[in-house]
């Protein structure tokens, strides 16, 4: 099995023809759709960039009781359980926040890890 998790901080999920966009042509967005599990509900609790990923990654909202910062050594980690559980985990992210002081702690979840600056 492959997991692959998509992240944008800003595209509307109205724009993609995957979800029943008309007007604008995401083919690779749809080709990818037409062979995954798409999810169809998700609310997010956090909308800055940091805190958002830390409820990705812990499964929890969190963002009305801790600030913008770094994972805790307590915080559960998705990436980091499949990792433990020896399944590979990999990211790829132009987000410089991962990998900057006070951000820091969520790329070393995984097994791996690259930037890519967009």
């Amino acid at each position: 099995m492959r997991a692959i998790m998509v992240m944008y901080d800003s595209l509307n999920r109205k724009m993609l023809e995957s979800y029943g966009c008309d007007w604008t042509k995401t083919p690779n967005f749809k080709r990818l759709a037409d062979k995954c599990v798409q999810f169809e509900n998700c609310y997010v609790g956090s909308m800055p960039c940091i805190p958002a990923r830390r409820e990705l990654h812990t499964g929890r909202i969190n963002f009305l009781h801790r600030s913008w910062g770094p994972m805790e050594p307590y915080d559960d980690s998705m990436p980091e359980i499949l990792k433990d559980g020896g399944i590979y985990t990999h990211l790829v992210s132009d987000h410089q926040h991962y990998w900057e002081d006070g951000g820091a702690t969520y790329h070393n979840r995984y097994s791996s890890w690259e930037i890519s600056r967009g």
